[in-house]
């Protein structure tokens, strides 16, 4: 039987640092192609997010939760009113939320200041002893959107001279005490469409301190607002506005007030 040689020492130490580096290098290879922590955890945390800054957020009931708008609300404007019964009301129409004043702020989403008096007007004082001028000393708008002066039928045995002085009075008083505010004139109104040439005149007076005093102006007897007054006006005393006459007064006076709101 062969025996077989013995390699010499350096062949040993050549074949164990052969092993050596063969081992290095399968290791090498492995750390290689394995997937590492670091390149997977930005995967894990992008796929685990729901939501984005733009939008909404859930609640943990499931509702969605709106963000916050810009918007701010905004207090409602105030409207001031000023007039003879007409405005006022009276037992036969037209007293606190049944009248058109309380209907327009109602509709419109405004405060109401009315300054009324029955019998009253630019020159006539009424039943608190009052006219127009004294009505707004009294009471001066303050932080109206819009002012509203309507009337009046009571000046009819007043001369147009007296009434247009009187009324230029009272726009001058309202726009010093409220500078912001717009002025919106209604001229005087009767009850029927019989009206007499005297009131015509008067209104034609108010028209024109309105004018001069950069107002809005509206003629009732022109537009014929009662020119047909059945339902509207008290078969009583055929002056005194029902409720269902406020409320088409409503109708009339809101979008002039609203336009006024837009100017």
């Amino acid at each position: 039987m062969l025996a077989l040689e013995r390699p010499p020492r350096w062949g040993l130490i050549a074949i164990v640092v052969l092993l050596a580096a063969n081992a290095a290098l399968v290791v090498l290879l492995v750390q290689r192609n394995a997937p590492t922590p670091q390149a997977t955890a930005p995967a894990a945390a992008s796929t685990n997010s729901s939501t984005s800054p733009s939008s909404p957020s859930t609640s943990p009931a499931g509702t969605t939760s709106a963000s916050p708008t810009d918007d701010a609300s905004t207090e409602p404007g105030v409207l001031a009113v000023y007039g003879d019964g007409y405005s006022s009301g009276n037992s036969e129409g037209g007293t606190g939320a049944a009248g058109w004043p309380a209907l327009v702020a109602q509709q419109l989403g405004m405060e109401l200041q009315l300054s009324a008096a029955t019998l009253a007007g630019y020159v006539r004082p009424g039943s608190t002893g009052q006219t127009y001028p004294q009505l707004v000393q009294a009471q001066p708008p303050t932080g109206a959107g819009v002012t509203v002066v309507f009337g009046s039928r009571n000046d009819v045995d007043a001369s147009p001279a007296e009434v247009q002085s009187a009324a230029a009075q009272t726009f001058q008083a309202i726009t010093a005490a409220d500078p912001e505010t717009e002025l919106l004139v209604i001229g005087p109104c009767w009850s029927s469409a019989d009206v007499p040439a005297e009131l015509e005149a008067v209104a034609s007076a108010v028209q024109q301190a309105a004018q001069a005093a950069g107002a809005t102006y509206v003629d009732p007897i022109a537009q014929g607002w009662f020119a047909d007054p059945a339902g509207l006006v008290s078969p009583i005393d055929g002056i005194s506005i029902l409720d269902p006459g406020h409320a088409y007064l409503a109708d009339l006076i809101g979008p002039l007030v609203s336009a006024e709101l837009a100017r």
